[in-house]
């Protein structure tokens, strides 16, 4: 037998990620009971549906049971949610499975990047989902009081309130989840939900590449590299040799290739250097659109993603764009300028948009929603093109586009069926990589519907695998 207190490495990362999911599945069964209890309170105080419809107003005012309510059910101290044996003892483990050369992801990208343990478990908390959809339900059951929630991610709220044990170290935490804060800003997580709404009510996501390292088998340590710098918020790329292929409704090819012909025109710029704004839900096309215009005008392109910048960036920024030679520049999540509470004055935005028309070339803002942009700002665009989701007839379209031309169908799988899937073009090229890599995995001649379902349940849990059709694709 071992001695009591020896400490056992992990066999490997996912035995690591059993072991802090089991603490995280505590956590928030502790955080359900609580609710549950705080809902029968309620039940029991109140008189009719309008004393539970506000009982978030009255619940910290009153005493309910003889007991003090406090907002979120959350007493200003309590235990903290790991005890110090516990949290020493889980450390230690890391440490013995680091002496054997065994790769832990999240551990080691804690430690390369220095983030804090409330940083790190935000990720875990947003990797849960990817692992079992059980937590998905726990965090639409805390959020939204019921388990069929259309959202299995964590809210910045649920963040805070789960791995906050009092107000100062909410307040300190807080700032960590803020576009300028390291997990936004080294590309770690993204928003899943709009901007169009408080921080606190935004959706967290991991991103596509770190969820792939985390869950690896064997961790490769040179991924790191990609987290250990913020990526650049400013790419030029030289124009395309061949057309990008894109697919679009006729009257918005018709909008594009109007602005082509100004943008071609011998008029002298300003008139020459149209303004574009480009709206539509994510995937829907706009980068790619950006690109097509670059070919056809055979300029460079280059992108410049706002989320990725902040205020303090904006002088060196705009230095920066002032040198581009002409070209055409697409703006990535333009609302920070052209919103309607924007972080720059209009007129500094004027003016720098003033000495780029001034140049050949074309400029593109790209927003969702429209609403989310100033009416002056829109009315300032040459053009203002909706990019729809695609139909269905599209969406054939762009699966044949996205996988091998070496990898058919099996006889069980049609492109009407995978046209059903409510996705866009983004959302589909991604899926359909990783189909075709289940694929190849398994040494399967042809693409099944199990690799597709596998490749659905991954990316898109909340899709339901569409019903079949009587009539042949």
């Amino acid at each position: 037998m071992s001695p009591p207190h020896e400490v056992h490495p992990f066999t490997d990362n996912w035995a690591y990620l059993k072991t802090e999911l089991a603490w995280l599945d505590r956590l928030l069964m502790v955080a359900v009971s609580r609710q549950k209890r705080e809902i029968e309170e309620v039940d029991d105080f109140a008189l009719s549906d309008q004393d539970r419809v506000t009982s978030h107003w009255w619940k910290g005012i009153v005493t309910l049971q003889s007991k003090p309510g406090y907002d979120h059910a959350r007493p200003p101290k309590g235990t903290p949610p790991r005890t110090p044996n516990y949290t020493q003892h889980l450390e230690a483990r890391i440490q013995a499975s680091l002496q054997q050369g065994i790769v832990l992801a999240l551990p080691q990208l804690r430690d390369h990047l220095q983030l804090s343990a409330f940083e790190k478990n935000v990720l875990l908390m947003a990797l849960a989902p990817e692992i079992n959809p059980r937590f998905g339900r726990l965090y639409g059951y805390l959020q939204y009081q019921h388990d069929e929630s259309e959202w299995d991610l964590p809210t910045v709220d649920l963040c805070l309130r789960l791995l906050c044990r009092n107000d100062q170290e909410w307040r300190q935490a807080r700032p960590l989840m803020a576009p300028s804060g390291r997990l936004l800003r080294l590309g770690l997580v993204e928003w899943a939900s709009t901007d169009d709404t408080t921080l606190l009510s935004r959706h967290l996501r991991l991103a596509e590449p770190l969820t792939t390292y985390l869950l690896a088998e064997n961790p490769d340590r040179s991924h790191l590299q990609a987290w250990l710098r913020p990526p650049s918020p400013l790419h030029t790329t030289p124009p395309l040799p061949t057309p990008p292929p894109l697919l679009l409704p006729a009257p918005v090819m018709a909008q594009l290739n109007t602005l082509c012909a100004l943008g071609q025109s011998t008029l002298e710029p300003p008139q020459g250097h149209p303004l574009l704004l480009l709206t539509g839900p994510k995937g829907t096309g706009k980068t790619q659109t950006a690109r097509w215009l670059a070919h056809r005008l055979d300029l460079p392109l280059t992108v410049l993603n706002l989320a990725a910048t902040t205020e303090a960036d904006y002088e060196t920024l705009f230095e920066t764009l002032a040198a581009l030679p002409p070209g055409v520049l697409l703006v990535q999540s333009a609302q920070p300028w052209l919103g309607r509470t924007p972080i720059l004055e209009s007129a500094l935005i004027e003016q720098w948009l003033t000495h780029r028309q001034g140049q050949p070339g074309l400029t593109a803002f790209a927003a969702d929603p429209l609403h989310s942009v100033k009416l002056s700002w829109r009315q300032r665009c040459d053009a203002v093109l909706a990019l729809p989701m695609p139909s269905s007839p599209t969406r054939k379209a762009l699966w044949k586009q996205a996988l091998p031309l070496d990898l058919p169908l099996h006889r069980s799988l049609s492109w009407s069926t995978l046209a059903q899937l409510p996705l866009s073009g983004g959302e589909i090229q991604p899926l359909a990589q990783t189909a075709a890599a289940l694929a190849r995995h398994h040494q399967s001649p042809s693409l099944t519907p199990a690799h597709v379902k596998q490749a659905l349940n991954l990316q898109h849990p909340h899709l339901k695998w569409p019903k079949a059709r009587l009539t042949s694709p």
